[in-house]
């Protein structure tokens, strides 16, 4: 997924070379710890040049779709929660982690995607709603899109409902996503399901909400070496609206 083209790369590397010069002019002159402080804080969100926040219930699926986009098992799966943490992944040369505090965890891995996109993985959304607070007053303003994971088994949980109103306040760009819609048994189901979710949506935030219906288990076995599943796994037209978007 390639999102900046040529041009564009090119402002983006002059603008990083301003903002250094800057930094050194700033020290040069003796300007103020806030001043600076300010500019190391532009100077860190351009390594998130685009932020994709990833939220969900634990049993969503949250941690095999981010695996699904990126092509390779980067975070861990399970049937018991294994988000405890909020995880922010980023390109590194190689794959590695970094405490960053006690309640993150830095990630590089060397996935071309992650040249212009990082991804915040957050805890299920109960565990938002009652320790993480900070994700939505840290990350949520200044994503660029908010990538909504929500099952097919149990569509909009209460948590789930509580979260999407507690971020209806911020305008962010949202995508909701039904996975694990392999469980569902005919197109029916799966078009049952969306008018649920559409209307629970409308109701709480107001917004007719771009929903896409995917298997991430089928996405990501697609993307290591079996191609037949790729198409049933519906995970290309969310790529794509993806790239669109940013």
């Amino acid at each position: 997924m390639q999102i900046l083209n040529a041009g564009q790369e090119e402002i983006l590397t002059r603008e990083r070379a301003v903002l250094n010069n800057l930094q050194l002019a700033l020290a040069e002159f003796g300007s103020s710890v806030e001043d600076q402080e300010t500019l190391k804080k532009s100077i860190r969100q351009m390594d998130d040049l685009f932020l994709l926040v990833v939220v969900g219930e634990f049993n969503s699926g949250k941690s095999t779709f981010i695996n699904a986009l990126l092509g390779q098992k980067i975070l861990k799966e399970g049937v018991t929660p294994t988000t405890t943490q909020i995880n922010i992944i980023r390109f590194g040369e190689s794959t590695k982690e970094q405490i960053s505090d006690e309640n993150t965890l830095l990630i590089h891995a060397p996935i071309s995607l992650l040249n212009e996109i990082s991804i915040v993985d957050t805890p299920g959304t109960n565990a938002v709603i009652r320790e993480h607070e900070e994700i939505t007053n840290q990350f949520v303003p200044r994503s660029d899109l908010v990538l909504f994971v929500t099952s097919s088994d149990r569509p909009l949980s209460e948590s789930e409902r509580v979260f999407l109103e507690s971020i209806r306040d911020w305008g962010k760009k949202l995508v909701i996503i039904l996975n694990k819609v392999d469980l569902l048994q005919s197109e029916e189901e799966v078009d049952q399901v969306r008018k649920f979710i559409t209307e629970k949506v409308h109701s709480l935030l107001g917004i007719e909400p771009e929903i896409f219906s995917v298997s991430s288990r089928m996405a990501f076995q697609a993307k290591q070496g079996q191609p037949h599943l790729w198409s049933i796994s519906r995970f290309e037209p969310l790529e794509m609206h993806i790239q669109m978007i940013l």
